[in-house]
C-alpha cells in the first residue's frame, strides 16, 4: 500500500514537472495584463477615476492592444518560394492532432508566424509544414507550449476590438465559458484570412447587427461575411435601459435561439462600444459579473483608441439605474429582474447560464 501510493505520488510530481518544462505563453498582450492586475478598482469606486489610460501607451506596449499575444513560430524554408503552394500550421490539444484547427501566412515567402486566438489554460500541439507545388510535403517547426491568461482578445484580420466573453469570475462560483459568445466592432470588411479565423475556427456562425440609428450607417439584410452566416439587425440605442428594453429583450432571445442550434454568435454596433457595450454589460451581468468587472471589460474597448472609461457619460449611469429600479442586495438578481421584467422568460435565462458557466 505504501510503495503503491509512493509511485503514484512519484507519477504526479513527475507529470507535473513536466507540464512546468513546458513553454508558456500568456494569451494577454502586455497593455492587458498590466490591466488586469492594477486592483485600483477594487479600493476606490469613483466612476471618474480610470486606470486604463495608463495601458494605452502604444509607445510603450504597442499598436494593435486590442488583439491577443500568442505563439510565435519561425522556419527555414527547404524550397524557393515559387515552388511552394502553401505553408500550414496546425493546431491541436491533442497529440495526434484531432480536432485541429489550421492557419496559414498570406505568402508562401514567410518565415515566421503568430499563432493567435487561443484558449488560456491548455497544452496545444503545433506543426508547421510546407506543401510544395508537386504535392510534396516538408516538416518545418513542430513542438507544444502551454497558456495561461484569462482575457480572450481575438485577432480577426479586417475587424477590430473582438473578444470573447468568457473567463470571467461570477457570483456563481464559475467562470464564464470561453467560445461561445463574442463582440467586436463590425465584421462588414472581414477578410478571406479573418474568416477563417473567425467562422471555420471559432465557429462563429451568427452575427448580431446593432446598427441602423444613423444616417452613415449600412441598413444590412444579411452578413456581409457570407450566406452561410445566421443574421439579424436589431437598431438599438446605447445606455437606454429603459428605453431599449424592447430592443435588448429582442436581442438576448434571439442569441438565446442561436445557442440552443449550436452557433456561436458575434454582436457588434460599429466599433464595439457603446450598443455593443450597453448589451455585453446586460448579458455580463446576469451571468454574475462583478461590478468591478464589468467596468473593467467595458474599457477594454479604449485599447483600440476608443476612450471609453468607466466615467463615460453613458456607461457610468447604468449600475446606477440598475440597483435602483430593481434594489437588491445580489447585483445578479437584479439584471435578471430586469430581464424578466423586459419579456425573457426564466427558462431562456436558465439555459443561458447553464450554457455559459462553467460546470
Amino acid at each position: 500500500m505504501k510503495r503503491t501510493f509512493i509511485s503514484l505520488l512519484l507519477t504526479i510530481t513527475l507529470q507535473a514537472w513536466a507540464q512546468d518544462s513546458i513553454e508558456v505563453v500568456n494569451i494577454e498582450n502586455p497593455a492587458v495584463q498590466a490591466y488586469m492586475a492594477d486592483s485600483t478598482y477594487y479600493y476606490n469606486d469613483d466612476c471618474d477615476l480610470t486606470v486604463i489610460t495608463k495601458y494605452t501607451n502604444r509607445d510603450l506596449y504597442g499598436e494593435r492592444l486590442d488583439c491577443p499575444a500568442g505563439k510565435s513560430i519561425s522556419w527555414t524554408p527547404t524550397v524557393a518560394s515559387d515552388n511552394i503552394a502553401e505553408i500550414r500550421i496546425t493546431l491541436s490539444e491533442h497529440s495526434d492532432y484531432s480536432d485541429s484547427l489550421t492557419h496559414s501566412p498570406s505568402s508562401t515567402k514567410a518565415t515566421s508566424y503568430l499563432i493567435t486566438n487561443l484558449l488560456p489554460n491548455r497544452i496545444y500541439y503545433y506543426k508547421a509544414e510546407e506543401v510544395h507545388t508537386d504535392s510534396t510535403v516538408a516538416l518545418l517547426d513542430e513542438g507544444k507550449f502551454r497558456t495561461v491568461g484569462q482575457v480572450r482578445m481575438i485577432r480577426v484580420a479586417g475587424s477590430n476590438n473582438v473578444r470573447d466573453i468568457g473567463g470571467w469570475p461570477t457570483s456563481f462560483g464559475v467562470p464564464i465559458r470561453y467560445g461561445k459568445l463574442f463582440r467586436s466592432a463590425h465584421l462588414d470588411e472581414v477578410t478571406p484570412e479573418g474568416y477563417h479565423d473567425l467562422v471555420e475556427n471559432l465557429n462563429v456562425t451568427a452575427e448580431l447587427d446593432l446598427r441602423g440609428l444613423f444616417r452613415r450607417e449600412p441598413h444590412l439584410k444579411a452578413s456581409r461575411m457570407g450566406e452561410n452566416i445566421d443574421f439579424i439587425r436589431i437598431v438599438a440605442d446605447s445606455y437606454g435601459l429603459s428605453s431599449q428594453r424592447e430592443k435588448y429583450a429582442q436581442a438576448l432571445i434571439w442569441i438565446i435561439s442561436r445557442l440552443r442550434e449550436g452557433k456561436s454568435v458575434d454582436w457588434h454596433c460599429g466599433v464595439g462600444c457603446d450598443r455593443c457595450g450597453t448589451l455585453s454589460f446586460l448579458i455580463e451581468g446576469v451571468l454574475g459579473m462583478s461590478e468591478v468587472d464589468l467596468c473593467r471589460d467595458y474599457e477594454l474597448s479604449s485599447l483600440k483608441g476608443h476612450k471609453r472609461y468607466r466615467g463615460h457619460v453613458g456607461f457610468r449611469k447604468l449600475l446606477p439605474w440598475m440597483k435602483n429600479h430593481w434594489p437588491d442586495t445580489d447585483l445578479t438578481q437584479c439584471f435578471y429582474n430586469y430581464w424578466i421584467e423586459s419579456g425573457v422568460s426564466e427558462a431562456d435565462i436558465e439555459y443561458l447560464r447553464s450554457v455559459m458557466l462553467e460546470k
